[in-house]
């Protein structure tokens, strides 16, 4: 006997990208997951790019991060699109939960959150997952945002992050440990200056990856391994459109339900371009259209 639908989950988002907890909804990509955690899993920098519309974030959401957390990595998501903020501490607020003030304090007397360097501050981050030391992976999700920041800002961010892609100490923090004589020397203080370890993947819109250029200088890599994300095509895309449907929960706002094979056939036709590829923004519009019409006559039903 089925459980009676009481709930107002909604099988496909719609206007929205997938959410983390939505993963289980996410179909039509496990190809693309997998292939963009093999690359960030070794590289030090990965840059997702693609047209708008074609599901960046929802990879990120509800593919990638999950996996990452499955395989005992620790993803950190950043959103760069408060210009009031500069860069490097939006980053400290978004790591703030990993902060061990005494860590700070023990290496960096006198600081404090405010006043450290960023390195400084994700030096004093512990990364745990399930209980296990984890390495981070700082997942910067529209990318483009950071260049409407100004200049002097940004190089701050820029600085720290071509020390982690390049797994060195800053130059400051280089000067400070030769400052201390080989004997005083102490595991503390090793541990503290030795290089973070961590992952990097930005996200961006292919009409502005041209702007990643500009790091070239810092970072000379940047450009170097790139995961371009194309639409789907009409084998992923049917996936994406029957599987969420048949999920059976009473969470969901409808009962379980099919297409049939003709109307399926109409809608890849109707929202493919001309070579035959399938925009995900698109075909989530129109799920979710077809979610509301099912949800309305099962109410009538009921």
């Amino acid at each position: 006997m089925k459980t009676p639908q009481t709930g107002v989950k909604h099988r496909y988002p719609g206007i929205r990208a997938f959410e983390q907890e939505e993963s289980d909804l996410f179909f039509g990509r496990a190809h693309e997951t997998a292939e963009l955690f093999s690359m960030v899993k070794v590289r030090p920098l990965t840059v997702l790019f693609s047209k708008s519309g074609i599901g960046k974030t929802s990879l990120l959401n509800a593919g990638l991060i999950p996996l990452l957390r499955r395989n005992f990595f620790l993803p950190v998501k950043i959103r760069l699109q408060d210009t009031s903020i500069s860069p490097a501490n939006t980053l400290k607020r978004v790591l703030t939960p990993y902060l061990q003030a005494h860590v700070l304090q023990q290496n960096v007397p006198g600081a404090t959150p405010e006043t450290c360097s960023i390195w400084q501050f994700l030096r004093a981050c512990s990364f745990q997952n399930e209980g296990v030391d984890a390495l981070p992976v700082l997942v910067f999700d529209q990318f483009e945002e950071f260049f409407n920041h100004v200049p002097a800002e940004r190089d701050e961010l820029i600085d720290l992050l071509s020390d982690l892609i390049n797994e060195r100490l800053p130059a400051f923090e280089q000067e400070q440990f030769r400052g201390i004589p080989r004997r005083e020397r102490t595991d503390e203080q090793m541990d503290w200056y030795t290089p973070i370890k961590a992952r990097v993947v930005f996200s961006i819109r292919a009409d502005r990856m041209s702007q990643l250029d500009d790091l070239k200088v810092k970072i000379p890599t940047v450009l170097h391994d790139r995961f371009h994300l194309k639409p789907l095509g009409h084998l992923a895309a049917s996936t994406a459109i029957i599987e969420p449907a048949q999920k059976e929960s009473a969470e969901f706002a409808t009962p379980p339900f099919e297409y049939e094979p003709d109307v399926l056939a109409e809608m890849l036709d109707a929202l493919s371009n001309k070579f035959q590829e399938i925009e995900s923004f698109q075909l989530q519009l129109l799920c979710r259209h077809v979610e509301q019409q099912v949800r309305q006559r099962y109410a009538n039903k009921t």
